[in-house]
């Protein structure tokens, strides 16, 4: 035992470390073992709460089911009613272009509301027609090539012959034929 001792002593002075020296290092060497799990917790709490939070909105927003109210009553075919329709004769003027001559030819529709009387429209025919070619021959070729100024036009004639048939009488203005040359 006393050999032990000897060389434990021995092997202390060999390496310059005493017991309490030991003793330190072996405390330094478990405070940093958990100094090192303190840190991953740290870390990995706030991981954890921010992944499961992300996980928690994406299940609720792309798997929750979202409430659609059904419409009370759902519109058929067959209860919207198209009004009458009138075929006017097909239309050829002449725009308002400076630079050049251009015209434009085009066959129309109209359609009016249910109960319209069509008597009166057929008696107002050369009003009708009249503003009509008035409405065109003021534009520009420029003016009615685009979709947005077949729509204008459209809805220009459509105020235009309210004013005479009377407000909300003509519901549509189609063309069946459009040309601008």
């Amino acid at each position: 035992m006393a050999d032990n001792k000897n060389k434990e002593k021995s092997d202390k002075e060999l390496g310059n470390i005493d017991e309490d020296e030991m003793s330190t290092i072996s405390q330094i060497e478990s405070s940093k073992k958990k100094g090192g799990k303190k840190k991953l917790l740290l870390i990995l709490i706030p991981v954890l709460l921010v992944l499961g939070g992300g996980g928690f909105a994406a299940y609720h927003f792309l798997f929750a089911q979202t409430k659609v109210k059904a419409p009370s009553k759902p519109a058929s075919v067959s209860q919207i009613k198209p009004g009458p329709m009138i075929n006017l004769k097909p239309f050829l003027t002449n725009l308002a272009d400076k630079d050049k001559t251009s015209y434009i030819k085009v066959s129309i529709s109209i359609e009016l509301k249910q109960g319209s009387n069509l008597g009166t429209f057929k008696q107002l025919t050369p009003q009708i027609r009249n503003r009509i070619i008035m409405i065109m021959s003021s534009k520009t070729s420029r003016e009615i090539n685009t979709p947005q100024g077949i729509l204008s036009l459209r809805h220009q004639i459509a105020r235009s012959l309210n004013q005479i048939l009377g407000d909300g009488t003509v519901t549509g203005v189609y063309f069946n034929n459009y040309l601008v040359q």
